[in-house]
């Protein structure tokens, strides 16, 4: 695989964490890196020299700011899965919608992984199948009763390698990426068999995976026909830059409420001064598509046009808390900022990486009714649309 062109430097990420070593100290995902990557993943099997290149990272401790231990690719790489088997497939919970629908949805969970001593994520691990399963609950829940979910365990990255996955750590972020590829071939061929269009979602880490799978012309955008059985992409939680539609042309950004084969992406943060710099996932020159307006304009949304802020707790999961009108949003420069919050309570900074006005966590949840309402409407006008 070839890579070239990067937004940040290792030297810079170094230069960076010595200013604010609190931000980064388990910085969530890659901040700032446009690349431009070849399509070399499609029906990616690993080959001699990926195997070679994971060697060659062998005893070097990787990790930003705070190494993991030395890595050893006999130790540190778990099972690959195996997706005919239903295991290696996470389902929603019994209280939510079994009844089948005429769309499909595929997606990809965020980080769940934030250890000091794991590379990759085991799929074993009970720990964090929960984790990846309650993604389902807050996140993926918006396609309740709308779409099919299908969500593949993969082996993802450690929060504390994000930030180089795809640079230094690159042979070991690629792991993942053969996981989704194969997962998703599996999916098509034996679930959707080209029966329904598709809806490609996901969150933080996810939505990484997704954009540069897409970039590379996987999952749907690996043809004109694949790209017109796509509804929407979902890829809230991180940046698509002008750079990355003109590495793949059949990726396009969301321009209203009623487009289909689209990308929608952006960052919620406070209206703090600074803040901007602070978001982990903000790459400068990134669209953003306001969730209240679903346009890429600087137009301020008002609160009245929130339809329901929707928040989840493991102590109910069946009874989430709802805030209608919950905050105002409005794209300033790189980012989604939210203004006149009703509830901020509902909004704790979750850790250092993304620490006081930096809403990274609840980028779904602070738009929940509005994205529910959005995927209904998609999925109506694609419909009428491919009567």
């Amino acid at each position: 695989m070839k890579i070239t062109g990067t937004f940040f430097t290792f030297e810079k990420f170094k230069k960076i964490i010595s200013v604010k070593p609190l931000l980064f100290s388990v910085l969530f995902i890659l901040s700032g890196m446009i690349l431009i990557i070849s399509p070399a993943y499609k029906n990616m099997h690993k080959t001699e020299k990926e195997d070679y290149e994971l060697e060659e990272l062998r005893g070097k401790k990787l990790g930003i700011p705070d190494p993991l231990p030395p890595f050893n690719p006999d130790t540190h790489i778990p099972q690959a899965p195996d997706y005919s088997d239903d295991y290696y497939w996470l389902r929603m919970p019994p209280h939510f919608s079994s009844q089948k629908q005429p769309v499909d949805v595929f997606w990809v969970y965020p980080t769940v992984l934030s250890d000091s001593v794991t590379y990759l994520m085991d799929l074993h691990n009970r720990v964090l199948r929960g984790k990846a399963r309650w993604t389902l609950v807050e996140q993926a829940s918006i396609f309740d009763g709308q779409a099919n979910i299908f969500a593949p365990y993969y082996r993802q990255n450690n929060v504390k390698i994000n930030p180089i996955m795809l640079t230094h750590a690159l042979p070991i972020f690629r792991l993942g990426q053969e996981d989704l590829i194969n997962a998703f071939h599996f999916f098509m061929e034996n679930y959707n068999k080209g029966e329904r269009p598709v809806i490609l979602a996901a969150h933080s880490q996810g939505s990484v995976r997704v954009v540069e799978l897409s970039k590379a012309g996987e999952l749907m955008t690996g043809n004109v026909a694949m790209a017109k059985k796509l509804i929407a992409a979902y890829v809230i939680g991180y940046s698509i830059t002008p750079v990355d539609l003109e590495v793949n042309p059949l990726m396009k950004i969301s321009a209203n409420a009623d487009d289909t084969g689209c990308f929608i992406a952006y960052n919620t943060i406070s209206d703090e001064p600074g803040k901007e710099k602070e978001g982990p996932t903000i790459i400068p020159g990134t669209y953003v598509v306001n969730p209240l307006t679903w346009k890429t304009d600087e137009s301020f949304a008002p609160a009245s046009l929130n339809l329901g802020a929707v928040f989840f707790k493991h102590e109910h999961p069946q009874t989430p808390v709802h805030y209608e009108h919950f905050a105002s949003a409005q794209k300033r420069g790189n980012a989604l900022v939210i203004t006149d919050i009703a509830n901020p309570e509902e909004l704790p900074a979750t850790n250092e990486t993304f620490p006081e006005g930096i809403y990274h966590m609840y980028d779904y949840a602070i738009f929940y009714e509005n994205l529910r309402k959005n995927v209904a409407n998609r999925i109506r006008v694609y419909l009428q649309k491919n009567k």
